[in-house]
């Protein structure tokens, strides 16, 4: 469109926004340094390199063609101004419609109905009953490096390991990806008929021999036994509330959780926390996050609704430890503070 009217010279201004950078999800995608290469890649050579020529040049046309060119945070206006050779006009930050959200007794039954969903398929998917568990969360795109799915595993993966004896962890990753439709047999379980049946996924994944998730749990030994301290539940379907396991919508799994971990490699803004923000629900971010570094820059102090770990190129250990001792710190809450906490977490997204 802003080729088209820049072509014909018709009367008409426009506007190009841009989420993120194709060169930049791609390489962050292809395990390249990005943050350590921002400044010295050229952007035309990488993307021929990468075969995204066409979708960068493209982007790199608009950007330049455009009578104004915004993007949605910092980080990105970095990106542009490297590899699309313009400087950003503004920085428009993203936002979160909060009419969306349930008020009052509506969201207590929103939440309530959620939580007891997120334990009834736990129980079933494990053969476990749990009383009061801990339960935490990972959403979004299945990019298993840029999301920061791989922190994720391997955090609850360290608590599992470590000297932890607190509240049971329910971990559940929920992101879509290739299936062939809901596990019949865990529905069948959860309609009622007795069996030792047991399960990692509660949807069946096409390629499951594949799947990063579950090549990371086989090589750090995630097994779900019964006497462990973490389960991590992978949850592969879109969840628009048909999904045939649990049948609710993200946004309401979402509220039952007691915390969301969202710790990005490649995140423009991240839409992630601030949802789980709106719907009271605390959560993790990263200095590589467009929100994280948004709410270090608004508020001169931490807030104790979200927590935002410094991430580079070379830390990974570090921060796996920082969502491990959150993780821990959340458990950790009595019911006064996890009130406090969650009414702090909403105070986030009402900015």
């Amino acid at each position: 469109g802003v080729l088209y009217l820049k072509n014909t010279a018709l009367p008409v201004a426009t506007v190009f926004t841009t989420h993120a950078t194709t060169l930049g999800r791609s390489l962050a995608y292809n395990n390249i340094k990005l943050y350590d290469v921002i400044d010295v890649v050229n952007g035309d050579e990488k993307a021929r390199e990468l075969n995204v020529a066409a979708k960068h040049s493209l982007e790199k046309c608009a950007a330049h063609n455009a009578d104004v060119f915004t993007t949605v945070s910092d980080l990105t206006a970095k990106e542009c101004k490297s590899f699309l050779s313009r400087e950003v006009d503004m920085v428009t930050p993203n936002g979160f419609e909060d009419t969306i959200v349930p008020k009052g007794p509506a969201f207590t039954k929103y939440h309530k109905d959620a939580r007891a969903k997120l334990i009834e398929v736990a129980e079933a998917m494990t053969g476990e009953s749990f009383e009061n568990p801990l339960l935490v969360g990972i959403g979004g795109r299945y990019e298993y490096k840029n999301k920061g799915i791989d922190i994720f595993v391997d955090s609850v993966a360290a608590i599992e390991k470590s000297s932890y004896s607190g509240r049971s962890i329910l971990a559940f990753v929920m992101v879509p990806a290739g299936i062939n439709g809901y596990d019949k047999e865990l529905v069948a379980k959860l309609g009622g008929k007795e069996s030792d049946y047991t399960t990692h996924t509660s949807h069946n994944l096409q390629y499951p021999e594949n799947d990063p998730v579950l090549c990371r749990m086989g090589a750090l030994g995630i097994n779900n036994k019964v006497n462990n301290k973490v389960k991590l539940l992978f949850i592969p379907s879109y969840l628009n509330g048909s999904d045939g396991v649990f049948n609710m919508p993200y946004y309401q799994l979402l509220s039952g959780l007691d915390l969301s971990v969202f710790p990005s490699y490649y995140e423009p803004w991240g839409y992630t926390p601030l949802e789980s923000l709106a719907f009271k629900v605390p959560t993790i971010t990263t200095t590589l996050a467009g929100f994280g570094l948004w709410v270090n820059e608004y508020y001169t102090k931490a807030h104790p609704g979200i927590s935002i770990i410094p991430r580079d190129e070379s830390n990974y250990d570090e921060v796996v430890k920082g969502v491990c001792e959150k993780i821990i710190e959340i458990s950790s809450l009595t019911e006064s503070e996890k009130k406090q906490y969650k009414d702090n977490a909403k105070s986030v997204s009402e900015v």
